[in-house]
């Protein structure tokens, strides 16, 4: 957190001084972390690494500098990954949480309502919570009696509809970063294809549920459930969205009025956020003890942050490289070929890099990078749409996906169970309706 702190600082008093020792807190950071990371993660943060240091040796003229700044590169987003679960705070210690367990308590025998439930909690939590929305939920759901199929499903579903809109996700704050897209002028678009994707989502599960579960079964009595005043966690609920809506209207209105990025602003609203709260509803204690536990979830983070800093580095490295010149050639030829192939070999490639561990946060930056919206004829915020898509459908399908393992580590499933054979024809259906809109996008 203290690097997130320095980074704040040289983001408003920029100078020769800070900018060193910021990128020798960084390489620090680094190195303290590849020292307990494991696996195939340690492997790629290494290779990252390394190829990016003899990159800059063999082609650039201060390779010192182009490493210095290139450890800097992914700083935004990190400390947007580090500081957005601040958020998750005012929510946890206002027990806002157990309005949503009264509701699945009370749709537990029925699985339309609680897939429906399910799903649409975790798109209203996950732009706050991130992936920790769906430990939450599993948390309150796991003793009930839902079908696993049930979970899995909706688990996948409502959260990456949020990965398609919220700047609180990596996934919109990175590419509308690489792309050269505005926020203000995509959240329309993303909040479109999100609801689109939920309503998919449901409309499938519905076809489906009777194969699930048979008749509809009527839900049990549960008189504590029901000596609960169902108003009271309405309102709950709605002060949720109302926090979610004034979050976004205030992260639009400061973005137009500063012309602070929007990652920065993103981060700036996450540490106040809490405070204001706090000072508000007079919860310091509550503040006090959920900031201790937000402490020890970051220090386990290690794997986000080696990687989110090697994966900066390697992408500064190759800009102005014969490869990235490569690279850019060989997209523009299927871009220039066919809008629809190039999606597809972008959503190909993403996908195959994720099969054997490599994560999205380093390929679609890169790709992103060599792509430019106007030479393929199109918004830059379209562009953004295809990447943040390939970016949410194989986070659905990849077993190796951090919210895979963590929903296939919650389930006690297989992943490729979870992606292919329990969210294979919905993943298939967004890219039906992907391809149809770029065939429509492509006739005006």
């Amino acid at each position: 957190m203290a690097m997130c702190v320095c980074y704040l600082l040289y983001f408003f008093f920029p100078n020769s001084l800070l900018f060193y020792l910021l990128s020798g807190f960084c390489f620090v950071v680094y190195f303290l972390g590849v020292l307990t990371v494991r696996g195939v993660a340690r492997f790629i943060t290494l290779t990252l690494f390394l190829l990016a240091i003899l990159i800059n040796v063999h082609n650039k003229e201060a390779p010192l500098e182009a490493g210095l700044e290139g450890i800097q590169q992914n700083l935004p987003l990190l400390a947007l990954i580090i500081l957005v679960p601040l958020l998750s705070i005012p929510l946890k210690a206002g027990g806002y949480f157990h309005s949503i367990k009264h509701f699945i308590r009370k749709w537990e025998g029925q699985p339309r309502l609680a897939f429906f439930g399910l799903s649409s909690f975790l798109a209203l939590i996950s732009p706050i919570l991130n992936m920790g929305s769906v430990k939450i939920v599993h948390e309150m759901v796991e003793k009930l009696r839902i079908n696993p199929m049930i979970l899995g499903k909706s688990y996948l579903i409502g959260f990456t509809s949020s990965m398609l809109w919220s700047p609180y996700f990596a996934s919109v704050a990175i590419v509308l970063h690489e792309v050269g897209g505005q926020f203000n002028q995509y959240i329309g678009l993303g909040l479109a294809v999100a609801i689109l994707q939920l309503l998919i989502g449901n409309l499938l599960f519905k076809q489906s549920s009777k194969k699930i579960y048979g008749r509809p079964r009527r839900a049990r009595e549960n008189r504590s459930a029901k000596a609960e005043n169902d108003q009271v966690h309405r309102i709950n609920l709605l002060k949720i969205l109302c926090t979610l809506v004034a979050m976004i209207i205030s992260l639009l209105i400061l973005e137009s009025i500063t012309r602070i990025s929007m990652l920065t602003l993103v981060s700036l609203i996450a540490v106040f956020v809490p405070f204001l709260w706090a000072g508000v509803f007079h919860q310091w204690k509550g503040l006090a003890a959920e900031f201790n536990g937000y402490l020890k979830k970051i220090s386990q983070m290690d794997h986000e942050i080696t990687l989110f800093l090697s994966a900066g580095l390697f992408g500064l490295a190759l800009r102005n490289t014969d490869f990235a010149d490569q690279l850019q050639a060989f997209l523009m030829e299927f871009a220039e070929q066919s809008l629809l192939l190039f999606v597809l070999i972008i959503f190909l490639i993403v996908l195959f890099f994720a099969f054997i561990g490599v994560h999205q946060i380093v390929v679609i930056p890169i790709l992103a990078s060599q792509v430019s919206a106007a030479s393929v004829g199109m918004s830059p915020e379209f562009l953004a749409l295809i990447f943040i898509m390939a970016w949410s459908m194989t986070a659905v399908l990849c077993p190796l996906n951090a919210i895979n393992i963590i929903v296939s580590h919650c389930l006690q499933r297989n992943g490729l169970m979870i992606g292919f054979r329990w969210n294979g024809t919905y993943v298939m259906s967004l890219v039906s309706i992907l391809i149809v809109a770029i065939t429509v996008y492509g006739l005006f």
